[in-house]
C-alpha cells in the first residue's frame, strides 16, 4: 500500500470512528396506525431524542400477522402492543423480555396502580407487558329527556330493576311514518360481560374451561328480555339503523346508553345535555365496577439495547402527550386532567363513575381476558356464534348451557395438543400440564 493509500485508509477510520461516537441508539415502536397520534408523537420524539440520545422510529401497527412475520424474519420491533393471549404465548416462547430485568431501580413500577403490573404478569411470575391505557364503563343518559319525562336521573344506588323501569318510561313508540320513536336504553352485547360479573356470578379470572353459572344465565335472559319488550333495539335493528351508539344518544333514538368511560368520541360528538351514571347494581351483591385495559406494550427479547427500549417505553407511557394524563399512573390527576380538557365533564357524573372503578375494582370482565390465554381462542370460537344466535333471539339461553360440556371437551383436546407441540419455557409447560391433570382429576367435563 502506498503512503497516500495508507493515509486515506487511516483518515477513513478516523471519520468512521467519529461517526460511531455520534450515532444515536434507535428504538422501533410499533405504534397505533392513527394519523393524528403519529403526528403528535413525531413532534415530541425530537425532544425526547435530544434529552436521552435515543431515537424512536415509528412503525404503524398493521396487525398480528405482520408482527409475527417480522419476528420470523428476525426484524421484530423493539416495542409493540400485546394483548393477554399474545403476551403469554410470546413469553412462553421467549420472544419478549421480562420487564423486571430492565426496570430494577426505576421509579416507574411504584407509580403504577398494582393491578397494572398484575395484569401484565404471566404464569411464570414474569412481568411482560406494561398497560398503556385503561377505561371503565357507565350509563350515559340525556338529561333533557329525563327532565321532560319528570324523572330523576340515575345515581350510584340504582339497580337493574330501576334501570328497566326508567327505560320503560323513556321509551316512545314511533309515529305511523316510522319516525319519532325512542328506545329507553341500549346495551351493546360486549357490555353484557361487565354486568354479568356484577350479578355475583362465580367467574374467577384465567379460567381454563367455560362455565355459565346460574347468575350468568339469568342475566342473559334479562338482556334478551329488554329486546323482547321493545325498550331496547335488537342488535339486527341497530345494524339496519346504521348508526354508532353515540349517534343514537345524540339524536334521541335512545335515552340511555352503556359505553366506555371516558369515551372521547362520544364526549366530542354530544351537543345535547348529558350525564353518566355507574352501571346499575344487583340487590344483595357486593359493589363491583370495572377497569378494562387496552392491552399493553412489550419489549422484544431480540432488542439490541434493552435499557434504551425501556427508557423509550417509559417515555411513551408517562410523557408522550397523546397518552396523558395516563390512567395507569396513580400519581396523576386523571379525572382532573380530563375535566380540564373537556369542561362538559364537570358535574356530569364522570368523576364519580371513575372513582367507583378504583374503589371497587372488579377487574377486566371481557370474555377474551376472562379465560386462560391458552384456551380463550378455542372457547370463544365456539361460544361466540352461539351467543350471537341467542342475542338475535334465534336460540334460547338454555342452548348455551347444553353446549358447555361439548365445548369444554374440545378445549381440553386442543390444550393437550398445544402442550405437546408448542415450544415453550418449562415453567409454562408445567402450568399447562398441571391444569390438564386437575381438569381430568376433577371430572371437569
Amino acid at each position: 500500500m502506498t503512503p497516500r493509500a495508507q493515509w486515506l485508509a487511516a483518515a477513513a477510520l478516523v471519520l468512521a470512528s467519529c461517526g460511531t461516537g455520534d450515532r444515536k441508539t434507535e428504538v422501533e415502536y410499533n405504534c397505533p396506525a392513527n394519523a393524528l397520534e403519529i403526528e403528535v408523537l413525531q413532534r415530541e420524539i425530537a425532544r425526547f431524542e435530544a434529552d436521552s440520545g435515543i431515537r424512536i422510529r415509528l412503525n404503524p401497527f398493521s396487525g398480528q400477522d405482520k408482527l409475527y412475520a417480522m419476528m420470523a424474519a428476525g426484524k421484530a420491533p423493539d416495542i409493540f402492543y400485546t394483548n393477554s393471549t399474545m403476551r403469554d404465548r410470546m413469553a412462553a416462547e421467549g420472544r419478549i423480555l421480562d420487564l423486571r430485568t430492565v426496570s430494577k431501580g426505576d421509579s416507574l413500577p411504584g407509580r403504577l396502580w398494582p393491578h397494572v403490573i398484575r395484569n401484565g404478569t404471566s404464569a411464570d411470575g414474569g412481568w411482560y407487558s406494561l398497560g398503556n391505557w385503561e377505561f371503565t364503563c357507565g350509563v350515559y343518559y340525556r338529561k333533557d329527556l329525563f327532565r321532560e319525562a319528570g324523572l330523576n336521573p340515575p345515581d350510584s344506588s340504582w339497580t337493574w330493576d330501576d334501570m328497566v323501569s326508567l327505560a320503560r318510561k323513556l321509551t316512545r313508540p314511533a309515529r305511523a311514518d316510522g319516525r319519532g320513536g325512542r328506545y329507553g336504553i341500549f346495551i351493546g352485547s360486549h357490555f353484557v360481560e361487565a354486568l354479568e360479573l356484577m350479578t355475583g356470578a362465580d367467574l374467577p379470572g384465567e379460567m381454563l374451561t367455560l362455565r355459565i353459572p346460574a347468575e350468568s344465565a339469568d342475566l342473559y335472559r334479562r338482556y334478551v328480555a329488554l329486546m323482547d319488550e321493545g325498550i331496547m333495539p335488537d342488535l339486527l335493528r341497530m345494524q339496519a339503523m346504521g348508526m354508532q351508539p353515540a349517534q343514537l344518544l345524540q339524536n334521541g333514538k335512545v335515552a340511555m346508553l352503556v359505553e366506555a368511560v371516558p369515551n372521547q368520541s362520544l364526549i366530542e360528538a354530544m351537543t345535547e345535555p348529558w350525564g353518566v351514571a355507574p352501571l346499575p347494581r344487583f340487590p344483595g351483591k357486593k359493589p363491583a365496577y370495572f377497569r378494562s385495559a387496552s392491552g399493553g406494550l412489550s419489549l422484544s427479547a431480540s432488542t439490541r439495547d434493552p435499557g434504551a427500549a425501556w427508557k423509550a417505553l417509559k417515555w411513551i407511557v408517562t410523557e408522550a402527550s397523546t397518552y396523558q394524563p395516563n390512567p395507569v399512573l396513580r400519581d396523576v390527576d386523571f379525572t382532573g386532567g380530563w375535566e380540564k380538557r373537556y369542561p362538559q365533564l364537570l358535574g356530569s357524573g364522570f368523576r364519580q363513575v371513575w372513582d367507583l372503578s378504583l374503589e371497587h375494582n372488579g377487574g377486566d370482565p371481557r370474555f377474551f381476558v376472562r379465560f386462560s390465554s391458552w384456551t380463550s381462542g378455542p372457547i370463544l370460537e365456539r361460544l361466540q356464534p352461539l351467543l350471537d344466535q341467542v342475542w338475535a333471539r334465534k336460540k334460547p339461553v338454555d342452548s348455551l348451557l347444553a353446549a358447555v360440556p361439548a365445548i369444554n371437551s374440545e378445549v381440553r383436546r386442543e390444550l393437550a395438543a398445544t402442550s405437546a407441540t408448542m415450544t415453550m419455557k418449562p415453567e409454562f409447560r408445567e402450568k399447562i400440564e398441571q391444569a390438564l391433570k386437575e381438569m381430568h382429576d376433577h371430572s371437569a367435563f
